[in-house]
């Protein structure tokens, strides 16, 4: 009796899931369009199985509970109505993490993992998030209308059964144990995917075609998370296990050219000006999600950002720059300290805060004022906490701002935060103080809001495309009062993103977007006498300090990854998307997954994987990168990210 019921609850725990795939197929379809019907059937029936492991899963503990009391015949009603309760809750809880999961893979390509815990400690600044922008309280409240639907379509099946459970029904005949068993059985081949003795299903099972869409809307998102948590729990993923430590070292020393020293970090490599040095002002502008495909320079003809690609035709632009992670806490640790981003580990969060070498330090021993703005709260990502630890002078916040301009979980919009950081610049010119400052937009993120009252119209209805055409206006609101203040003709402008954004109709190598790490660089100043540049070598944003540090003739300590563009390009560009690590050069394009998948492309072709044929191209982009991420992680955990000595 109690397989009957535990039947319908499995059938209708599908439809669910299976509603949601649909719907996050619909959010898609531009791509979809693009993949064959059989291919999307393939699909459908792969999610078929990894929605029965997930359900296969919560009915686990239930099918042996009833079956015991189906045969013992004690307490069976107490019992039905506790394993009832158990699976909706269970049930209500994975079709919370399927909503959760449209939006995260419209922003991050990706199926929800372990990374949205990075923000666990900001619960309230993330209810803000959620509540303020109206897509994702769209799939709050389907959720809240599936759950409901759910539970009464549960109910209705708990309480036939539940009728049927009478004291006087006989306990089951003998021959139904052995179908009991079976049931048990079939359950766990359910929960394992897969008859194959070798391996039970694995998030590689899903990649079964050359369509990334297709491929990625196989799996479940209670999976991916779930496993993704593991993977983050074991010992081998707390410590990164590229390679080996010693031979990571060894080859970091050459790629950077480090010639062995009295210092004590490995890397540490002393860098002379040859000049003397000139303090210029410099002032980062880091973009919230402002992908290079944005650009006229990135081949978008929708005019988009004329201000950004007016200054990149009369700066140093920068055509093959990749952001070294897809999280603006990837983009604020990497520009500021050059170092890599390694994977989906948060940086900036720890109980304790270590000390790095970087742009901030060596502009403190030049005696700059170091000023960190941003639009919104400086505790989210422990922002706040880490860059004064790390050699910034003042943070200035929503908390500095008039609680009148604040328009949505982002703070104030980003010609509010300009505007307030023009006056701060001036007190520090007046006060003949030479200044660094990094100021971190937001307005182009969900909640997408272009503010009123200002005189400026976005040309496109479409809200995502506004937001760039406000953002990219901004910085030229800012640009044009600056140009009025004393201390504009003695100052450098670097204009960088945090990250990307995934574009659906981008293009994509294997499941890796190329618009997520895809960035601008952008250095502007009437200082720049050989301007305009374009360097198309590849580079990220943990190159930005040695850059800048050559344009201002300093001599120090380079104690981190980064590389100065101009005397010493790389072969290739390594960045990562939490679980995916990627590596690019001018034509090729590496991709490599933690669960050990590889795949290696031609910008000519992204959707070949050509890894069979150039094996030793893959190899020497693999080595370089692993090389310079496990280097990092060695550094980090003996201490030797601080300022070398």
């Amino acid at each position: 009796m109690s397989l009957r019921y535990l039947l319908r609850i499995y059938i209708l725990g599908i439809v669910f899931f299976t509603f949601f795939r649909l719907v996050f197929l619909f959010k898609s379809r531009v791509a979809l369009a693009q993949i064959p019907l059989l291919i999307t059937c393939k699909a459908l029936f792969m999610g078929f199985r990894f929605d029965t492991v997930i359900s296969g899963y919560i009915l686990a503990l239930p099918i042996v509970i009833l079956t015991l009391a189906d045969f013992g015949r004690f307490l069976y009603k107490p019992v039905l109505l506790w394993v009832h309760v158990l699976l909706c809750i269970l049930f209500v809880t994975a079709f919370f993490i399927c909503a959760a999961d449209v939006p995260f893979f419209l922003a991050y390509n990706n199926r929800l993992n372990y990374s949205v815990l990075n923000w666990t400690d900001s619960p309230m600044f993330m209810a803000k998030m959620v509540f303020t922008e109206w897509s994702y309280l769209v799939y709050l409240l389907l959720f809240i209308l599936v759950a409901v639907i759910y539970v009464l379509r549960a109910n209705k099946i708990y309480k036939r059964f539940n009728y049927e459970f009478r004291s006087d029904v006989p306990k089951p005949k003998f021959w139904m144990l052995p179908i009991s068993l079976l049931a048990m059985a079939l359950l766990f081949i359910g929960i394992r995917g897969r008859v194959e003795q070798k391996s039970p299903i694995m998030v590689g099972t899903a990649y079964f075609s050359n369509y990334d869409l297709a491929n990625q809307a196989g799996l479940n998102p209670v999976y991916t998370f779930i496993n993704s948590c593991f993977e983050a729990l074991k010992d081998e993923n707390k410590y990164l296990h590229l390679m080996n430590d010693r031979e990571a070292l060894k080859n970091v020393q050459d790629y950077l050219h480090v010639v062995p020293s009295k210092y004590n970090s490995p890397i540490a490599r002393y860098v002379s000006g040859y000049v003397q040095p000139v303090k210029h002002n410099v002032v980062i502008v880091l973009m919230e999600g402002m992908s290079a495909g944005f650009m006229r320079h990135g081949n978008n003809t929708k005019g988009l950002t004329p201000v950004l690609d007016s200054i990149a035709d009369k700066g140093y632009y920068f055509s093959n720059c990749y952001s070294a992670g897809v999280h603006t806490f990837n983009g604020i640790f990497s520009t500021l300290y050059s170092f890599p981003a390694l994977m989906a580990r948060h940086t900036m969060v720890g109980a304790v805060i270590p000390h790095y070498s970087g742009l901030p330090y060596v502009m403190k021993q030049y005696g700059y004022q170091n000023v960190y703005f941003t639009t919104h709260d400086e505790q989210f990502d422990n922002v706040g906490g880490f860059l004064t630890s790390n050699y910034f002078d003042r943070i200035v916040s929503q908390k500095d701002y008039p609680a009148s301009a604040v328009v949505s979980a982002l703070g104030v919009p980003d010609h509010f935060m300009f505007d307030e950081a023009i006056p701060v610049f001036n007190t520090y010119a007046a006060a003949q103080k030479t200044f660094f400052a990094c100021l971190m937009t937001g307005s182009n993120h969900a909640p997408y809001t272009v503010p009123d009252g200002i005189p400026f119209t976005p040309a496109h209805p479409d809200v995502r495309d506004g937001t760039v055409e406000y953002a990219d206006w901004a910085i030229g609101h800012f640009l044009s009062v600056a140009s009025k203040q004393p201390w504009y003709g003695n100052t450098i402008f670097v204009f960088v993103a945090d990250h990307g954004a995934f574009d659906a109709e981008g293009a994509s190598f294997g499941d890796m977007p190329y618009s997520l790490n895809h960035i601008p660089l952008i250095i502007y100043s009437p200082l720049l006498s050989s301007a305009p540049k374009t360097y198309t070598q590849p580079c990220g944003q943990i190159d930005i300090f040695p850059t800048l540090c050559a344009l201002l003739h300093f001599s120090y300590i380079n104690n981190t990854m980064g590389q100065d563009v101009f005397s010493q390009p790389r072969p290739y560009m390594y960045f990562s998307a939490d679980d995916k690590l990627a590596v690019a050069d001018s034509s090729d394009f590496y991709l490599w997954h933690t669960d050990g998948r590889e795949a290696l492309y031609n910008f000519s072709n992204p959707q070949q994987d050509v890894l069979g044929a150039h094996a030793t191209q893959a190899g020497n982009m693999k080595r370089y990168a692993f090389s310079m991420l496990q280097s990092t992680e060695w550094l980090l955990q003996n201490g030797m990210s601080k300022p070398a000595k």
